[in-house]
């Protein structure tokens, strides 16, 4: 398999052979399972180069989102470029036994909290569980794509000051739709924990807009912001 992930992250879209695939994935996955993209990751290990492409171009822009409202865009890039290398480096690893998308979240969660244990006064000593990232604001991106709505932007804004882990938990779990069994994948832990870890951050986030808006809120109205999110980011084709 090439290691030359960066070209592939930005494939001729005019390649006919990449099309059909391509069409395949945006027909909501019925014909692009597990065990499809274990074929394509197979073909892509033996040097179907189409293949790679094929995987890459249907897992760059949700894994690029993944980082993009934690770090600049310029380091979003990188730190997705990193994700694909390392799934190259590591590509025996994957078995098909998850949805390669819940593989590529798992390595780049160790990506991200790698990069802050560099970038961050914390250091080494940067816990996931314990400590937020630094607070850049909301995107452009994500500022844009909630103009005018006043309670999801605050559940963003929010989301920011909470615990690094207790937001991608959230984001996987609303945003992406991932099963208490993938996100156990992602963090390497029982479905179980997840499941706790899953309410004790959605508290969190609850006290976290209590401060912000000050005022009384219906019960659970931080899922209900979070899911009209989710609805914004998937009509825009983020």
């Amino acid at each position: 398999m090439t290691k030359d992930v960066r070209v592939l992250s930005h494939p001729d879209k005019d390649d006919t052979q990449l099309r059909p695939r391509l069409a395949a994935i945006a027909a909501g996955r019925a014909m692009f399972g597990a065990v499809d993209e274990v074929e394509l990751f197979g073909a892509w290990q033996a040097g179907d180069r189409v293949a790679g492409q094929t995987l890459i171009r249907a897992h760059y822009d949700v894994l690029y989102r993944f980082f993009c409202d934690k770090v600049d865009p310029e380091i979003s890039a990188d730190l997705t470029q990193a994700t694909f290398e390392s799934l190259c480096d590591r590509k025996e690893a994957y078995r098909g036994d998850a949805s390669l998308r819940t593989y590529l979240f798992a390595i780049g969660r160790r990506k991200l909290i790698d990069h802050f244990r560099r970038v961050t006064a914390w250091g080494e000593r940067f816990e996931p569980m314990e400590h937020s990232v630094p607070d850049r604001g909301l995107s452009q991106s994500m500022s844009t794509l909630l103009a005018g709505l006043e309670q999801e932007t605050l559940v963003a804004r929010a989301l920011r000051t909470l615990p690094l882990d207790d937001q991608l938990i959230l984001e996987l779990k609303e945003y992406e739709d991932l099963t208490f069994k993938e996100l156990a994948l992602v963090y390497n832990v029982p479905q179980g924990t997840v499941a706790s870890r899953t309410r004790r951050a959605r508290a969190r986030l609850a006290t976290a807009l209590d401060e912000l808006t000050k005022l009384p809120r219906s019960p659970d109205s931080e899922l209900g912001a979070m899911r009209t999110i989710r609805d914004r980011i998937r009509t825009s084709g983020g």
